[in-house]
């Protein structure tokens, strides 16, 4: 993803701010508060776009406040995390919520390869004192209320996100990348907006799912205002 913001996205790579394993800065609890909640907040302007990429595990818990109708806390887990710990050492979904309300940015754009089924397999995980049955997307719903933000993830809340070694990547930032890069240009424009982008990977990831035995279905939540133009490619 970095490398298709910075190259063919024509994003300045000052502009990227990239956390991984291999990175010089990780992806730990801290690093990744920092980078949407500080960096972005300091940074972003309002006529900006906020594109938001996570790759890895999302989690659920038992949600002891009674607030989700599946009785499910969901988090998002950082390198440094604790499974059984996930209320102190993961990123609670709901923070995000906060941590847009903190950037000015009028559209926030929130890709997520992750998935909070607590199942085998996939980008999900759950702690052994947790079993996760059917989860549903009141908390994504909570999280695009507030106006300009989106949130585009890999599957259904109770799906698994599917990887496939030969790909290299789990199957919904495959395409992802490949949307960005030109694929999803579907009417021939030039420019991949957020909804061309939205069809084509829902459309791809369902095939390949199907294809590969399994059952995956990208989600969008929340509205941006008119068109978004997200990259520009060159038309063939």
């Amino acid at each position: 993803m970095y490398e298709v913001l910075t190259t063919s996205a024509g994003f300045k790579k000052d502009h990227v701010f990239l956390l991984t394993d291999r990175a010089e800065r990780k992806p730990t609890l801290r690093n990744i508060k920092y980078a949407l909640g500080t960096l972005l907040a300091r940074s972003a302007r309002k006529d900006d776009t906020v594109i938001v990429y996570f790759a890895g595990h999302g989690a659920p818990e038992v949600d002891p406040r009674g607030i989700e109708r599946d009785g499910l806390a969901k988090y998002l887990i950082p390198s440094d995390a604790d499974p059984d710990d996930l209320y102190s050492t993961a990123l609670p979904m709901d923070e995000l919520q906060t941590i847009f309300g903190r950037i000015e940015a009028e559209r926030v754009v929130m890709f997520l390869d992750a998935c909070y089924s607590g199942a085998a397999g996939g980008r999900t995980f759950a702690s052994k004192k947790t079993r996760a049955g059917s989860v549903d997307d009141l908390f994504l719903e909570r999280l695009t209320r507030a106006k300009g933000r989106a949130i585009i993830t890999a599957s259904r809340p109770a799906e698994v996100s599917i990887e496939l070694p030969e790909l290299g990547h789990g199957i919904f930032t495959y395409f992802l990348t490949e949307g960005l890069r030109g694929a999803a240009d579907l009417n021939r424009d030039g420019i991949v907006s957020l909804d061309e982008l939205y069809a084509y990977v829902e459309q791809q990831v369902s095939r390949k799912s199907r294809a590969v035995g399994g059952n995956q279905h990208p989600v969008m939540k929340g509205e941006l205002e008119g068109v978004l133009p997200l990259t520009k490619v060159r038309v063939r």
